[in-house]
């Protein structure tokens, strides 16, 4: 006995070492090398990367009371609920938080919670498919995939996309609720779900539909007679897990579904409130540029391997969002899963996957200007979703839950043949790793931002009025750099600022050639908010402080033009 349970636990410590080692290599060579050896650069441009950046640091001056409101972020002054103008990355901020809070600067919390998103999404990931009871280089290549893939790689200057550990585990919980009714399983569910929602709406909308397509699909993993009863699996799951709680789990159980509904309602309010203010909402045409097409899944540009490759392909408009192609090796394992049919261990849950991947691949292809998608647009609040093509970064999951099965039946089928043969194994384990070691990142130096924001603030005069509001001109290209530095200026000086960059942008704003669009955005304010009072603009005027403009009528501070 004792023999055996050594013998148990040499066996899973060498489990967890292959996992570990090949989640090791992916870490240090896909995101830390990139730092730089002193960690001097950040994943990203000087745009995104930097927003994200300001969007936590609102967070944490919320928590620390430096700042009182945490959706009226002091940018885009005097406008209200500007942080529901875009993502808010609410459920990732505490970890930046903590960060900040143990002493991290700026921007060494934003490298570590950026490294942190990857070190979750991959240990989520290899639960999951660890507790499939795949083999662990086929867990270990599945996790790699859905953690370091190169869609993902394709999206590092959007890192509010990151963090996507809910992905995983809410298909998990799915399942298992499939497997075994019990209410907990479904309160899991929930629980990933609205998290997910909170770590990025993004993907916690396309999460959704993700479950919703499985929902439709996996009573037909189950031996079901009739389409009747597949159509009332579920509710008969429902049934099963509700009589099979006690009073007391019904009552918290269900009241942790409550809370968390409530809880998904008071993200959500926010986003409508500020859409109704507005009028924040995206038509077809602009929607339909950023839908997938045929050749968006054979483009990775920024892969040294096959970049040369992808530029044959015709580009759609905007290809920096079509990165979509996930490389040969998961391409590979993809066409040896359909065609070899393999008759293992965790087929079923494999098969629906690939299933649930392709009817929502089917659901937002666009071809030739035709697209199933249009329809779920219609719905009300899809159509604040831009970057449809974005799905892909949770498509990834169930593709990579696939590659891992046929990864696993590949080495349960190697095991029995001559030890050699393994070495496909390996072979299509190290293409797979190498397709995103060899890529070309897109980053920012630290020195090179610092500088831009040393120049800004050696531009605000010594004597500033009382409350000011900084206003600074944007006379540069790229012009979203120039407002995001204005942005962080004025942040970490604590005083609001009427430049702004975000996914949308208050009425009548422009980005700031002249000292003539000052009294203009406040007459612009003045008409959203319907203030008619003259007063009003003389008060804000006097706060007002212009930076870098030679052209400013001294006049403006009294009277309204």
């Amino acid at each position: 006995m004792l023999k055996r349970a050594i013998t148990t636990r040499r066996v899973d410590l060498f489990n967890l070492s292959v996992i570990g080692l090949v989640f090791i290599l992916g870490l240090w060579l896909v995101v830390i090398r990139p730092l730089g050896l002193h960690f001097t650069f950040v994943p990203g441009d000087l745009g995104d990367a930097r927003f994200n950046n300001y969007v936590l640091e609102n967070f944490y001056r919320w928590v620390t009371g430096l700042n009182r409101d945490y959706w009226n972020a002091p940018f885009f002054y005097p406008f209200p609920m500007t942080m529901a103008f875009s993502d808010n990355l609410l459920g990732s901020a505490p970890f930046y938080a903590f960060f900040r809070w143990v002493g991290f600067d700026f921007t060494s919390a934003f490298q570590a919670w950026y490294i942190l998103g990857y070190c979750l999404n991959f240990a989520a990931a290899g639960y999951v498919l660890s507790r499939l009871g795949l083999k662990p280089l086929a867990v270990a290549a599945g996790a790699f995939f859905f953690t370091f893939g190169l869609p993902l790689l394709a999206q590092e200057n959007h890192a509010q996309l990151l963090y996507r550990f809910g992905v995983p585990l809410g298909c998990y919980f799915l399942w298992m609720f499939y497997q075994e009714p019990r209410l907990i399983k479904l309160v899991a569910l929930a629980l990933c779900l609205v998290w997910q929602f909170f770590l990025t709406i993004y993907i916690g909308i396309f999460l959704s539909l993700l479950l919703a397509v499985l929902v439709v699909v996996l009573p037909f993993c189950f031996r079901v007679r009739t389409i009747w009863k597949r159509i009332l699996l579920g509710p008969q799951r429902l049934i099963q897990a509700w009589n099979a709680a006690r009073l007391p789990e019904k009552v918290l159980e269900m009241g942790a579904i409550l809370v968390l509904g409530l809880s998904l309602l008071a993200l959500l309010w926010p986003y409508y409130k500020t859409s109704r203010i507005y009028g924040f909402s995206r038509d077809w045409d602009t929607v339909s540029i950023m839908l997938p097409r045929p050749q968006s899944y054979l483009l990775a540009d920024n892969s040294q391997i096959w970049s040369s490759i992808s530029k044959l392909v015709p580009d759609p408009v905007a290809p920096h969002e079509h990165q979509l192609f996930p490389g040969i090796a998961a391409a590979g394992l993809l066409i040896l899963g359909m065609v070899g049919r393999f008759d293992t261990p965790n087929r079923r849950i494999a098969w629906a996957h690939f299933a649930a991947m392709l009817v929502l691949v089917g659901l937002t292809l666009d071809i030739h200007g035709f697209s199933l998608y249009r329809f779920i647009w219609q719905i009300p609040g899809m159509n604040s979703l831009r970057a449809v093509t974005r799905i892909q970064l949770v498509l990834m999951w169930p593709l990579a839950l696939f590659m891992a099965w046929v990864f696993d039946a590949l080495i349960r089928w190697l095991g029995s043949k001559p030890y050699w043969t393994m070495s496909l194994v390996y072979l299509i384990a190290a293409l797979l790793i190498s397709e995103s070691v060899f890529y070309h990142h897109t980053r920012y130096s630290i020195p090179v931002s610092q500088a831009r924001l040393d120049k800004l603030r050696q531009q605000i005069p010594v004597s500033l009025p009382k409350n000011p509001i900084l206003f600074f001109k944007n006379g540069a290209n790229p012009f979203w750099a120039v407002e995001i530095d204005a942005m962080l200026v004025s942040q970490e000086m604590g005083m609001p600022t009427m430049n702004g960059y975000s996914g949308n942008n208050p009425p009548g704003h422009t980005y700031t050639r002249n000292c003539s669009q000052l009294p203009q955005f406040i007459k612009d304010y003045m008409d959203f908010a319907n203030i008619s009072d003259p007063q009003f603009y003389t008060e804000i005027m006097k706060r007002a402080v212009p930076i870098g403009f030679s052209d400013c009528d001294p006049s403006w501070w009294n009277k309204m033009p």
